[in-house]
């Protein structure tokens, strides 16, 4: 049996002028690394190392308030405001800005934790953001390309809203035994894009059950598929289960970027046929996200399936 962290995720370049020259090929190979290994590691240089560098100056200063300043940070939807202080997951702490690309969702935000403003922070949120953003549509636009549904990006596009979460995970107590930054689950965005400092953590699980050690180098980004993606594709696109271990004594600073539908998200007909039965019904994005917050959506181990699976 190979060795557990013998594999290694796929690489694609997104940096180079020349990507409309590659274009056709990459589609396929964002499809591909979709289908087998639901991520991939994007090299996006448009990230500048400088830009980099505020972002990561910034988190560190963010989760530097105080609790009661935190705590502020409060959405009436799932998984989008303040997260800490649990007990499972005592190291992980982060917090939510919906549409980060739109200044003024990063400005409010920033008059929320600092009332008398911030805006280095404001700036270099927003910028990434931005830049982000824009790597999520360019890979969804490929996605689409690839399974041959184009013509459906357009409006699925104009429905999308990001969520940027900004995450820390602190660094294990000495003599501690709980090292779990974020325990082994799947994303239910559409798409994540996850970027961290130097500090490894992040562990995939492949479809044949062993776990990747992802090793953060400059400008990589890693693209993951949620379940979303899964039942959209009518099951094609593997939605991994992936988690955070703290192995290193330092503190650990990442970003993620989730990719929501705002309305309803379902199979293109041209991905179904005889040897692809359709095995999602259509489902509202939300809905499924709040299932999956209830004792119910917890339970399942395809949380996607569970809400809108159709059995055969």
């Amino acid at each position: 049996m190979p060795s557990q962290k013998q594999a290694k995720l796929p690489v694609i370049d997104f940096s180079g002028n020349n990507l409309k020259s590659y274009w056709a090929s990459t589609c396929h190979k964002v499809r591909q690394a979709l289908e087998e290994y639901g991520c991939f590691v994007a090299l996006y240089e448009k990230v500048s190392s400088d830009l980099d560098n505020d972002v990561f100056d910034s988190l560190v200063e963010l989760f530097d308030l105080p609790l009661q300043s935190k705590l502020k940070n409060v959405s009436e939807k799932p998984y989008h405001g303040y997260f800490g202080q649990n007990p499972w997951m005592p190291l992980n702490e982060s917090m939510g800005i919906e549409d980060a690309q739109v200044h003024r969702r990063t400005q409010s935000f920033t008059n929320l934790m600092w009332p008398s403003g911030n805006q280095n922070f404001c700036k270099s949120i927003h910028s990434y953001s931005k830049m982000v953003s824009e790597l999520d549509c360019l890979v969804e636009s490929m996605v689409f390309e690839s399974y041959g549904v184009k013509k459906y990006f357009d409006s699925h596009i104009k429905s999308t809203k990001n969520l940027l979460r900004l995450i820390k995970y602190n660094e294990p107590k000495k003599g501690g035994v709980n090292n779990i930054g974020a325990m082994s689950h799947t994303d239910k965005s559409f798409i994540t894009i996850l970027h961290q400092n130097d500090v490894k953590g992040l562990e995939i699980e492949t479809k044949d059950g062993r776990w990747i050690d992802f090793e953060p180098f400059p400008s990589s980004f890693v693209v993951m598929a949620g379940e979303a993606s899964t039942a959209w594709s009518n099951g094609r696109i593997y939605s991994p289960f992936h988690r955070v271990i703290m192995k290193e004594g330092k503190d650990r600073y990442s970003l993620g970027m989730f990719s929501f539908n705002r309305g309803t998200i379902q199979t293109p007909k041209e991905l179904v046929d005889e040897e692809h039965p359709l095995q999602f019904k259509p489902f509202d994005h939300l809905s499924f996200l709040r299932f999956y917050s209830t004792d119910e959506g917890q339970k399942h181990h395809c949380t996607i399936k569970a809400y809108c699976g159709l059995s055969f």
